[in-house]
């Protein structure tokens, strides 16, 4: 259930007329926002439920235009705009690195910013002032399968605080929340952030696929 987490930013349902356009507005500015901002870092506190129960995880993301670096508790990933690497933990280190080079289309479904601002095959709602919601004409084929996405800004700085996002039943009845506890922007990464460092990883199967 954690890759779905990598992708924590995305929206949801629908309202009168005059709540979908103030919803909207409050959306792009939070996208506005994230433009700004450049290279941001988060800390994130995440809570997943599905049938299996509920498991809690602690999330580093860095991104900068593209590029993003992800740490779900042990399980890590890097992409620098071309090559994606995910490196798998089962309990005592990294044990499996699968490198691939995502298409266009998978791409696009890690650009964060414009995904929000886009938000093809989602409708807008919520109260305008700190909350939209983007809801999904089609779950089953929407990114990742999401459902619906409830994010909740500051309205002063309209920094995102809170995301929930519930997936498609067909995905087993998962919903996640996610709290952002830190947020950094206008950060100055080394474009090495973005890259898996392969040779520290002597013991983990290297798994190429591109």
């Amino acid at each position: 259930m954690r890759r779905y987490l990598s992708i924590i930013l995305a929206l949801i349902t629908i309202l009168p007329l005059s709540a979908q356009n103030s919803a909207d507005k409050l959306l792009q500015k939070t996208v506005s926002k994230l433009e700004k901002d450049g290279a941001i870092s988060m800390t994130l506190d995440a809570e997943v439920k599905s049938d299996n129960g509920t498991d809690r995880i602690d999330i580093i993301l860095k991104m900068s235009g593209t590029s993003f670096f992800v740490q779900e508790d042990d399980n890590l990933m890097w992409f620098d705009g071309k090559t994606l690497w995910r490196g798998n933990d089962f309990g005592s280190g990294i044990e499996e690195i699968y490198i691939t080079e995502p298409t266009p289309e998978e791409k696009a479904r890690y650009d964060i910013i414009n995904l929000l601002g886009k938000h093809q095959g989602f409708s807008v709602s919520g109260n305008g002032t700190d909350t939209f919601i983007l809801t999904a004409s089609n779950a089953e084929r929407s990114v990742e399968g999401i459902r619906t996405v409830t994010a909740k800004v500051d309205p002063k700085t309209y920094v995102l605080k809170t995301i929930s996002i519930d997936f498609a039943e067909e995905l087993g009845n998962i919903s996640a929340t996610v709290m952002v506890n830190e947020y950094k922007p206008g950060q100055k990464f080394d474009k090495k952030v973005f890259t898996c460092p392969v040779k520290d990883y002597k013991d983990a199967e290297i798994i190429d696929l591109r």
